[in-house]
Parts: C-alpha cells; structure tokens; sequence
C-alpha cells in the first residue's frame, strides 16, 4: 500500500478530493501548518511520495524522505523545494502537468484588460456614486486589440496566453531559453528580453521563479518599457523588483500594472503599490478555478500511480 506525505496549505478543496479521488488501497498522511515536527518527520520517514497542497517542502523534511519516489506538486511553480537536494537524493519533482494553465492564462487576460479600461477605479466610484471620472471617459482608456502583447516564459501557460490573443489580433513577442513550437503556432515570435520590452504595449510574467529570473524585472528593464507600457505579473512576485515597479509607476516610467502575486504573501497592507490608481491587485488567485482543481489532483495520482507501477514521471522539473 503506497504511504503519501500530503502537506495541505488552506487549499481545501484540493484536500477534499484527493481523499475522494485516491485510490482505495493509498494511505494518505495529512500535515497542515499545525503539525509537529515529530508528526511531519514521522510520515517523511515513511513516505513513498510526497503530494504537496500550497505548502513548501523544507530540506529537513526531504533529508527524512529516503524511501520517497516522488515529490508530486499541484502547483505550476517549484520554487517551495529544494531542487537540488531533492536530485542529490535521487527524488523526482513534478509540477503539475499544466492543470491550472488555463486559469492563469485567462486571468493574464483579465489583468490586462482590467488595467487598461481603469475596471477597478470605475467600480468604486460607480459604487461611491461618482459618475465617469475624465481617465476612463475614453481620454485615457485603451483597447487590447492590436496591441504588441510580449510573453516573458511560454511554456504552458504563456502559450495559452499566445493562443488566446489570436481573437485580439495582437502582435506576439515571446523571449524564452527554449523555442516554444506552440506558442509559434499560435503567431508569437521569438525574440531577445531587451527587444520584447521595448517593443511591447503589454508585457506579462509566465517564468517560474529560480535563481535566473529573481528579479529578471528590474529597474533596467522597465526603463526599456514603453512609457504607455503595462506590466502583468501572474507568475510569482520576486520576479520582479517591486520598489523598482513601485517607482516606475508612480514616476510614469511605465503606464500601469496588472499584479496577481508579491514579494510578500500575503502582501502587507501598507505595500505602497496597493495604493495605486493605476495598478490593479489580486491575492494570488489566478491558478484558482473549479475546473482546475480536479485536473490537478488527478494528474497528481496518475502521475504517482505511475512511479508506484515502475513508471517514470511526467512534468519533471527537476535539473537534469
């Protein structure tokens, strides 16, 4: 009988379907932030896979992990573990096969236009009875349409973000360490990081987070944008330089922002860029969707049921 470490963040809905969706003889050893550090040592010692809910890995933990076969996310990101590590001790890390792809492309998309329609400053003041303040009269508010859109990191996401700008009839940049066939198919082209940037109306975020894309966006970079530019971030906020952002827009370097995650998380309330007119702000939700959650959990128990029948994994992320 296959034993599984689960480690269970607030992602409850993922929790309660993996215990309905499990198979029958898997034994499942849930640990939440509330769990000991005996309780957590003692399901790693015996563990055959670690199946991670919005939780990181620590090296403790992996160090325990010697009969682990596979450490299974549900996220796209990996930056929670120690990659590393988790190769030295001969352990696979999957990623989540690109279960949550769609959500976190089309909520690319939300931001974008979100932003450029001024969508959230329109809500209050129509709530707080102010009637179509000059900026979103059509004076400062922009379409999406034909626009040049550069991707920054196009592997499943960032190509179905590729593909769902077809119906904008965008120009498409992407910049890349590998060519993405499928985003080319969908009319993007391959280009270097400094080009896409200036060449850009609207850039948006889609690289995991490692040591070659810790603040890959900095102050250089947003120098290169457009002063009409927006920047979407729907990856992880290190990625970005955020006092850098901040400064960029409250100084009109760049037009606007569209930002799902931060350097902080939860983001501190006195953040500056949460004052923003021309920034539009979400807790980290692009990923969340009803119809994603059950792709992810059983991409997760397909993938371990695989290792456990002598299989190799899919959606490695692990250095070769």
């Amino acid at each position: 009988m296959p034993e599984v470490l689960v480690f269970s963040g607030p992602a409850l809905p993922l929790l309660d379907m993996a215990n309905d969706m499990k198979p029958d003889d898997w034994n499942l050893h849930v640990c939440t932030n509330a769990s000991s550090e005996a309780e957590v040592a003692e399901a790693a010692e015996i563990a055959d896979f670690i199946l991670v809910f919005g939780h990181g890995v620590s090296d403790d933990v992996l160090r325990k992990a010697k009969k682990t076969k596979l450490v299974q996310l549900c996220s796209a990101g990996f930056d929670g573990i120690n990659l590393g590590l988790a190769g030295e001790m001969g352990i696979p890390v999957a990623n989540n096969g690109g279960a949550n792809a769609i959500p976190v492309a089309e909520f690319a998309l939300t931001l974008m236009l979100s932003t450029i329609r001024h969508l959230i400053v329109s809500v209050t003041d129509t709530q707080a009875g102010d009637w179509m303040r000059p900026e979103v009269d059509g004076r400062d508010t922009h379409e999406l349409f034909g626009t040049t859109v550069g991707i920054i990191g196009a592997g499943r996401i960032g190509s179905n973000v590729a593909g769902m700008l077809r119906g904008f009839e965008t120009t498409t940049l992407y910049n890349d360490k590998v060519r993405s066939e499928k985003a080319e198919n969908f009319g993007a082209t391959r280009v270097e990081l400094d080009e896409l940037l200036e060449r850009s109306d609207i850039v948006t975020l889609h690289t995991p987070l490692d040591n070659s894309t810790k603040g890959i966006i900095g102050e250089r970079e947003l120098r290169l944008m457009k002063n009409t530019g927006v920047l979407i971030n729907t990856c992880r906020g290190p990625v970005v330089d955020e006092i850098a952002l901040q400064h960029a827009l409250e100084d009109g370097e760049i037009w606007g922002a569209g930002l799902d995650v931060f350097e902080q998380e939860p983001v501190d309330p006195n953040n500056p860029i949460l004052k923003l007119e021309n920034t539009v702000v979400a807790p980290h939700i692009a990923g969340k969707s009803y119809e994603s959650y059950p792709r992810r959990v059983r991409f997760a128990f397909e993938n371990m049921t695989k290792v456990w029948q002598g299989g190799q994994p899919d959606s490695v992320v692990n250095p070769e």
